[in-house]
């Protein structure tokens, strides 16, 4: 079975694709304990991992998904993981030669791949340890200047993976505005007409991927200058 466990790749959107290239690490279920060397990843919260390997005719694999223990405190032989699934397996599909992994929360978690050979009637492992790192979207707005009666257009600066959805405030009122696709910044104009100088600022950001309550927003403003008054024009008598 030498040679199986090829590589995993980032599938995260917006964030690229990159592909590492893994040394076969083969461990049967005789050995008591896993042993190193152990590939260890590091992948923000809110990306989706690809893990997948070498496909053998009469091969089965299943993936296993362990929390919350410290190295050596397991048999990855014999021990099934201690975390649910289906919740975090694409599909809910723990089982094949190409699994996808994401929602995970923050924290170290442990994945194992169990390869059996229905012909020779034996099996080998791999181990990988995660890293989740914790995400925080961002969302900021920046000041802006207009003429009463004149549009208003107000630019927005995001952190982070789309599509969002963002609850603003500006006065006395509330509003939402929804965002599509994978975007930096973006310019819009505010749901009022706006006859005084008004702050905005943000109080929830939603990417689809994590809730973020602003606890101490910063406030962006919006000043309206008023229309300059005419004045009237007289003849200079001689």
């Amino acid at each position: 079975m030498t040679g199986i466990f090829r590589f995993f790749s980032r599938v995260g959107e917006g964030i690229g694709r990159g592909v590492l290239l893994i040394l076969p690490v083969l461990l049967t279920v005789a050995t008591a304990m896993a042993q190193k060397p152990v590939t260890h990843i590091e992948v923000e919260q809110c990306e989706t991992f690809e893990f997948s390997v070498v496909e053998w005719p009469n091969f089965r694999y299943t993936w296993d998904l362990y929390k919350d223990l410290e190295w050596g405190s397991v048999n990855f032989a014999t021990d099934d993981g201690n975390v649910d699934r289906v919740p975090y397996f694409e599909n809910g599909n723990y089982e094949g030669s190409t699994v996808r992994v994401s929602g995970l929360d923050p924290g170290r978690y442990f994945l194992r791949i169990m390869v059996w050979d229905d012909v020779e009637c034996t099996n080998n492992l791999m181990i990988f340890m995660l890293d989740i790192l914790e995400y925080k979207p961002e969302a900021r707005f920046e000041d802006a200047a207009a003429c009463y009666g004149e549009p208003i257009v107000f630019k927005i600066i995001f952190t982070g993976i789309g599509p969002w959805e963002i609850e603003y405030t500006y006065g006395d009122g509330t509003a939402v505005l929804f965002l599509n696709g994978d975007v930096s910044e973006m310019e819009f104009t505010p749901p009022v007409t706006l006859q005084q100088t008004t702050d905005f600022w943000i109080t929830k950001i939603n990417n689809q991927c994590i809730e973020e309550i602003i606890g101490v927003p910063e406030k962006a403003r919006i000043v309206i200058f008023p229309i300059p008054s005419s004045s009237k024009i007289y003849p200079v008598e001689k």
